[in-house]
């Protein structure tokens, strides 16, 4: 009858053997154990709500792209007026630039000061014409610039005519007129201009900036009305 196996009756070197692979084998069981809940911990799945279903971000860009990226451009492009065309209110020779940077001296007050319109010497008496399309918004009387004309364009763009004669203003508040249609004659009602020749004191502002009126007179007419050969 055979002998059955008793781990008592082993010799020493052998229960050491056996009791140092049951250790490894242990040790190792550990290890996978902890390597692979690390791996998890490191690159959790991607938890999925359920009935949700959400665009990549590839996705989104290629639906802007589908419906025209360029929409939000055009759409600020829309808001920007077209620059307005002007031409020169009357035929002359421009004798004060416009200067907000850097200052003109004021014959008549004795001054330097900053001019923010052109000045265009004329006899006094001329006619002065509109330099576009627009609206009369205001005809008043300036503590400086004397008699003037106030007209509004499409933009938010305005001109203005100063330094007109008090009893030749051709038109009144509320009026639309045309380019080239007569607003009033050249005067001397300007305080501030007394000292100098005979002009029109013509300025024009963008949204109630003050800006050069050359930059909206086109080049003809800077040719033909005021001489300005190099445009």
């Amino acid at each position: 009858m055979d002998k059955k196996f008793s781990f008592s009756d082993q010799p020493r070197r052998v229960k050491i053997i056996y009791a140092a692979v049951i250790a490894v084998l242990c040790i190792t069981a550990v290890v996978i154990g902890i390597v692979s809940a690390a791996s998890k911990k490191n690159n959790p799945l991607p938890e999925e709500k359920p009935g949700t279903n959400q665009p990549s971000v590839d996705d989104n860009n290629n639906q802007g792209e589908s419906n025209g990226d360029n929409s939000g451009n055009n759409v600020e492009e829309n808001k920007k007026p077209e620059k307005l065309t002007m031409v020169s209110p009357v035929v002359g020779e421009i004798t004060k630039s416009h200067s907000l940077d850097t200052p003109v001296f004021s014959n008549t007050l004795g001054e330097w000061r900053v001019h923010t319109g052109i000045d265009i010497s004329a006899e006094d008496g001329a006619e002065v014409f509109c330099a576009a399309d627009g609206v009369v918004s205001k005809v008043y009387s300036d503590p400086l610039l004397g008699r003037a004309v106030e007209v509004t364009h499409e933009g938010g763009i305005v001109s203005v005519y100063a330094n007109l004669s008090s009893a030749d203003v051709a038109v009144k508040e509320g009026d639309e007129i045309k380019s080239g249609a007569l607003i009033g004659k050249v005067g001397d009602t300007s305080l501030s201009e007394l000292a100098d020749e005979p002009h029109l004191h013509f300025a024009v502002k963008v949204n109630g900036v003050s800006v050069n009126p050359l930059d909206y007179i086109s080049d003809d007419s800077k040719q033909a009305s005021l001489g300005i050969t190099e445009v």
